[in-house]
Formats: structure tokens, C-alpha cells, sequence
């Protein structure tokens, strides 16, 4: 696979395609990688090299990736103080090709490009997407958690009270969620999810698709545990569990339940596996005692 990869038929044939594709005036909307440099599109490269001018987030970073593949296209910084006004004085017209990207993964999710978007299809100009990263859907592929339906939440809220009042908001939901932390307050937002949502699974993914990529999964306690202590770096994505009763292997349960009945009381027993496994405390409760005669 790496010779075909390398070899300079495929790569001749890779550009004579990328160079014979007819590509419309307009807004091409490009993700980028979310770590890993290598993972971008020919496509995106293409259109990129093409562009009159590319609106990034941040042009310091934006500038790595351009130097990298030898892209020389002009960056204007696009952030979501100055939007509308890049918009206007970057004197953007349906004749030209532009693209828009951000810091990492696909734009607008989670990050500026909103209001140059809409600016653009007032002014008549057709908007393309060149799909490729986004942290948001790699987490959720790699978490173990349903994917048939999931619920995109962007940042947490930084301030505690509107934290929990958002967390509040989402008790009930049944679909997967998923949401972005900084590392300063990962403890933080895991500790509000877990009095206000339970103890659900959870899986925390960091650094993705980098040198230190770690996926942590477990209950909302195991990874409060987990992480404690930690001096924490990188970009976090948390996936957590919906609102519905995840399906609960029986016999493991009970496995485990024999074997803290050895060392505690049925009362803490009960406390340690209601907690883990969110489960009912009436279900268990009676087999806790059967298994506690027969111990």
C-alpha cells in the first residue's frame, strides 16, 4: 500500500485530476486537520492553492499548515469580532474562488465563520464545503457510545452557574452528547455532570489524531478519579451517554457485587454499585442479601 501510495504514476494521476476539475467562483468552506498535518484532503489543498485570499482564525497557525504543503495564497484574519467586517472590506466578489478555515477540523463548528457565510449568500455568492476532520464526529466514532443519534453541545458553559444550569437543561435527553472542555476546567465540568446528569459512561478524548492521543472510557467517576491529580494539556472532547438506561450485563454486576460484600456491608455495597452501574437500587437489593447468606 505505501509503494502504491508513493509511486509517481499515482501521484501524476492524483494531479492530472486535481488539475483538470472545474471549480465554481465562491465561499469554499475547508477543513483542515484537527493534529495531525497529514490529515487534509487533495481537494482542500487544491482549492486552498487556488484561492484569491483564505479567511483563517488564526493566520499564525493557518500559516504553518499553508507552509507546509508550499501554499502561498494571502491569509485575512477572520475571527468573531471582525466577520462582517472582513466581509465588506475584503471587497469579496462572485467572480473569485475564497475559502474559509479555522484553527483545526471543519469551520463554523465551534468556531467563527457564521456571519461571513450568511454575508455571502446575501450577496449571491454559492457556498461549497470541502469535508474532511472534525473532532466532534472523530470522537464519537472512537468512544463506544450510539452514533445512530447524537447531540453536538460545542464548549460547556466556563461559569459554574450557567454550567449547571445548562446541564440542567439536558438531563433528559436520550441522544449521545457531545462536548468540547479546555483542560483547566475538565474536573470541573466532569464533577457538574456527574451530580447533575449521574453517573453515565463517558469517554473522554484528548490530543486526538497527535503524538499523545489518549481515549479514556469509563464511568463519569472512574474518569473524575482518573484524571485527579493530573496536571492536564490539550484539547479535550467528552462523549457521554444519553439520558436512557444503557444496557447493564447482569452477571458482571453481580460478579462484582459478591466481591465487595466480602469487605463491606450490604448498605456501602449497595452505595458502590448503585453509583457505578447506575443501577436501581430495589433491583438489586435483594440479591445483594441472597448473596451475602450465601458468602
Amino acid at each position: 500500500m505505501t509503494k502504491a501510495f508513493l509511486s509517481s504514476q499515482l501521484l501524476i494521476k492524483i494531479s492530472q485530476k486535481l488539475h483538470s476539475e472545474q471549480h465554481k467562483p465562491g465561499l469554499y468552506i475547508v477543513a483542515t486537520p484537527i493534529g495531525n498535518i497529514l490529515d487534509i484532503t487533495f481537494r482542500a489543498l487544491r482549492i486552498l492553492e487556488k484561492a484569491k485570499c483564505i479567511f483563517s482564525e488564526d493566520t499564525r497557525q493557518s500559516r504553518k499548515l499553508l507552509n507546509f504543503y508550499e501554499i502561498k495564497t494571502p491569509l485575512i484574519s477572520c475571527h468573531e469580532y471582525n466577520e462582517d467586517e472582513v466581509a465588506i472590506t475584503s471587497a469579496i466578489t462572485n467572480e473569485e474562488i475564497y475559502a474559509l478555515i479555522s484553527d483545526a477540523g471543519t469551520p463554523l463548528i465551534s468556531d467563527p465563520g457564521y456571519r461571513i457565510v450568511n454575508w455571502c449568500i446575501s450577496k449571491g455568492l454559492d457556498i461549497f464545503p470541502i469535508p474532511g476532520a472534525s473532532a466532534s464526529i472523530a470522537g464519537i466514532s472512537a468512544s463506544g457510545l450510539p452514533t445512530n443519534k447524537f447531540t453536538f453541545y460545542g464548549f460547556v458553559p466556563a461559569k459554574a452557574c450557567a454550567r449547571r444550569s445548562f446541564l440542567k437543561n439536558i438531563k433528559n435527553v436520550d441522544t449521545t452528547a457531545i462536548f468540547f472542555e479546555s483542560p483547566h476546567r475538565i474536573q470541573e465540568s466532569l464533577s457538574d455532570m456527574l451530580a447533575l446528569l449521574g453517573n453515565r459512561y463517558c469517554c473522554i478524548c484528548r490530543e486526538m489524531t497527535k503524538i499523545f492521543e489518549e481515549f479514556k472510557r469509563g464511568s463519569l467517576i472512574d474518569l473524575i478519579n482518573y484524571y485527579s491529580g493530573y496536571k492536564l494539556r490539550g484539547e479535550f472532547t467528552i462523549i457521554v451517554s444519553g439520558s436512557g438506561k444503557s444496557e447493564i450485563n447482569e452477571d458482571e454486576v453481580l460478579s462484582e457485587l459478591s466481591e465487595i460484600l466480602k469487605t463491606n456491608t450490604i448498605r456501602d455495597s449497595m452505595k458502590k454499585i448503585v453509583e457505578k452501574y447506575d443501577v436501581s437500587k430495589k433491583d438489586f437489593y435483594e440479591k445483594a442479601l441472597k448473596i451475602n447468606r450465601e458468602n
